[in-house]
């Protein structure tokens, strides 16, 4: 079959300029359209090239690209829905608000930016060989290549289950072929196996020049291991696929439960902690909020907690985008009640928990550290003119239109403030923290449990979370974590746990998949609060703001109608 499949296409130019600006290996870079022959006989377009498979790498994190990703609309995390003063426009669709097919090009960017890089690197192994480099430079770029490779193919699998693997093999336009999906199992070992080849050609994070920050280390390689596996062993894959029998069963997972998956992914996390190469960033200074290290190591280029960031420039992209209108943004993104729920106390009691301390009239009262770092509420400070704060009203007639408006509205009555700067002038260093070291301790929590139980190292991973958060230890040190909890308290606490750790990190709507929880948590309006002011006193009342769908087969992607018409030998998802 002659077929000219978009995923294989031979790229129009084999480079774009970058779209970053100054920062370490992706400083800005102007390329002229070149062939393989040329490219690849001149050092520096050779390494442009492999700098180029870098770029989109954190391509779901892009604010732009929050629904076509399956970001925040996906998930209970918030709203998406006005993006430059338009209701709905472009790709900021709450994802359960429209019936999704296969037909719906939300999905295209999925499937087709991972391929088109896998191809990428496939170029350079096939050609890196005829470059005017040492050999010691080779073999560091084909490790970095065999990693990059390895995460867009994670890309792919979390939102599509199998698909087809390539190897080394570069498709031309014109070939003939076609190319079944290999299974679950099968991409997951492949994953896994060119993490552990790669990590041996590559520096620790430790060794790493200054110069070369941003490129892929060892720590990468351990850290996508870590998430490879812990997916792997979670309940949408590890036996419990949509998939009840056919072809289609292996392709979206393992035929069977294995329990010593989770011991695998356990055992991957404590790698990494074992190397003592990574550390939660901390920073109380005397004159700091508590937990202020949390909010902090969003704007830092370097820390103790990255083990793969997408680099970016100096920049302001997220406030023009994140702020509520009253401080000039646009709010493509609003936070929900439900994500807001979800932050525990001081103590790190529940809200919901006997002796939280929590009070319904004065709710954001006392709560976890982390709340006020991750989310403007009504009253919170912000900057208004010069660096002078004053607070945000979200109240009904406050003067503002960043109070819930009914049905619909563009916002819940909150707004992200993880990762925003706190000044009102100049660009931030930070970039798109892919993996970080908070998830590491989570991963390693939440694997021990499902193997072993809520047994005492369960307790010190969660514990280091919570003492960096600003959590109050309490009189038996456990940061309000329930002594003796049951396995399966102990596995609602991590899931919550995530929940708020790993807010805004593009973790929510995958973890609620894997857990196979998302047509439950999903299959409910957006909520939000609509605040009244009487006199001094607030109420508060919780609304529906946005409707929003999840049916069951959802928990993974249609592979699009039109990439099986151009390969018939694609199965497509169950319920698609």
């Amino acid at each position: 079959m002659k077929t000219k499949i978009s995923i294989f296409a031979m790229c129009a130019v084999l480079f774009l300029a970058a779209s970053c600006k100054k920062g370490g290996l992706l400083d800005e870079s102007t390329l002229t359209t070149l062939n393989e022959e040329t490219t690849f006989a001149d050092s520096i377009n050779t390494q442009a090239f492999l700098t180029r498979i870098y770029q989109q790498v954190g391509f779901q994190y892009d604010i732009q690209y929050l629904d076509a990703g399956g970001h925040a609309g996906a998930a209970d995390e918030g709203v998406t829905g006005r993006y430059n003063g338009t209701q709905n426009s472009g790709v900021v669709i709450a994802f359960g608000l429209i019936s999704k097919s296969s037909t719906n090009t939300d999905f295209t960017g999925m499937w087709s930016v991972p391929y088109q890089n896998i191809r990428r690197v496939n170029v350079l192994l096939k050609n890196i060989g005829s470059a005017p480099l040492s050999a010691a430079t080779k073999k560091g770029m084909i490790a970095e290549a065999r990693f990059l490779r390895a995460w867009y193919y994670f890309l792919l699998i979390r939102a599509f289950g199998g698909v087809p693997l390539l190897g080394d093999k570069v498709y031309d336009i014109t070939e003939d072929f076609t190319l079944k999906r290999s299974s679950y199992q099968e991409c997951v070992n492949y994953i896994v196996a060119e993490c552990d080849a790669a990590k041996a050609d590559l520096p620790t994070s430790l060794t790493i020049l200054p110069q070369n920050y941003g490129r892929i280390t060892q720590g990468a390689c351990m850290g996508l291991k870590s998430r490879v596996l812990l997916y792997a062993a979670s309940p949408l894959f590890n036996g419990g696929q949509y998939a009840t029998s056919g072809e289609v069963h292996d392709l979206t997972g393992y035929a069977t439960y294995d329990k010593e998956r989770w011991k695998k992914a356990a055992d991957a996390a404590l790698d990494i902690m074992n190397t003592g190469n990574y550390s939660l960033y901390v920073d109380n200074g005397p004159t700091n909020r508590p937990g202020y290290g949390f909010y902090k190591v969003f704007q830092l280029r370097v820390n103790s907690e990255y083990l793969f960031a997408a680099m970016r420039g100096a920049q302001r992209e997220f406030e023009s985008f994140l702020l509520p209108q009253s401080r000039s943004g646009g709010y493509a993104f609003t936070v929900s009640q439900q994500m807001v729920d979800k932050f525990p106390m001081n103590n790190g009691k529940a809200i919901t928990e006997a002796g939280s301390g929590y009070d319904p009239a004065n709710p954001y009262l006392n709560r976890d550290p982390r709340f006020a770092n991750s989310v403007i509420y009504n009253g919170a400070p912000w900057i208004l003119s010069g660096n002078n704060n004053a607070p945000v009203n979200t109240y009904v007639g406050s003067g503002t239109t960043d109070a819930v408006s009914g049905p619909l509205a563009f916002n819940a009555g909150y707004f992200p403030r993880k990762y925003l700067l706190e000044n009102s002038t100049g660009n931030g260093e930070r970039c798109w923290g892919l993996i970080r070291y908070g998830e590491i301790l989570l991963n390693y929590a939440e694997a021990l449990n499902e193997y072993s139980g809520p047994v005492p190292e369960v307790y010190d991973a969660l514990k280091k979370i919570r003492e960096r958060a600003g959590i109050t230890a309490g009189a038996d040190g456990n940061y309000g974590i329930k002594a003796g909890a049951t396995q399966d308290e102990m596995r609602l606490l991590i899931q919550t746990e995530r929940g708020v750790e790993l807010f805004m990190e593009e973790h929510r709507m995958w973890d609620a998949r894997r857990w196979k929880t998302a047509a439950v948590d999903f299959e409910k309006p957006i909520r939000g609060v609509k605040i009244t002011k009487t006199g001094n006193v607030f109420s508060y009342e919780y609304v529906d703001v946005r409707e929003h769908h999840f049916p069951a087969h959802y928990g993974l992607f249609p592979i699009l109608a039109s990439e099986i018409a151009k390969n018939t030998a694609l199965i497509q998802n169950a319920g698609w």
